[in-house]
């Protein structure tokens, strides 16, 4: 089983993605999400994380933090950042930090459903409309 887990200081958001991942991904994962740096930073730092989604908000120092913290520390796990304030600066430094997954809002459950499939390496599931 994989575990994910997802930091949105929007709870409404985090709720949305937490769900819908769990419900889209089934058993195959674990979702668990948080709504602060610090309570995801405690959460992950001693447990189990495969995949860490991270919404910076407007906070994206406290997300610079995390990331950091996850590539000297726990290398491993991949980070997604899926952000509602994309810029060419955010872009840029979380690329200089090594963040390879990078998405900027909106963007929908099935897209990010994929994403996550491909990162783990799950089976892809065809979407509605797919041959």
């Amino acid at each position: 089983m994989w575990y994910i887990h997802i930091m949105d200081n929007d709870p409404t958001a985090a709720l949305v993605t937490q769900r819908g991942l769990q419900f889209l991904l089934n058993a195959e994962v674990q979702v668990d999400m948080t709504t602060s740096p610090g309570a995801a930073l405690q959460r992950c730092s001693g447990g189990e994380v495969d995949l860490l989604i991270i919404d910076p908000g407007t906070e994206s120092q406290a997300a610079v933090s995390i990331v950091r913290h996850f590539r000297v520390n726990r290398p491993q796990v991949t980070i997604v950042i899926l952000t509602a304030y994309d810029s060419p600066r955010l872009r840029e430094q979380m690329r200089g930090l090594g963040v390879q997954y990078y998405l900027a809002k909106p963007i929908g459950l099935c897209e990010l459903e994929q994403m996550v499939r491909g990162i783990l390496g799950l089976p892809r599931v065809k979407q509605l409309g797919q041959r």
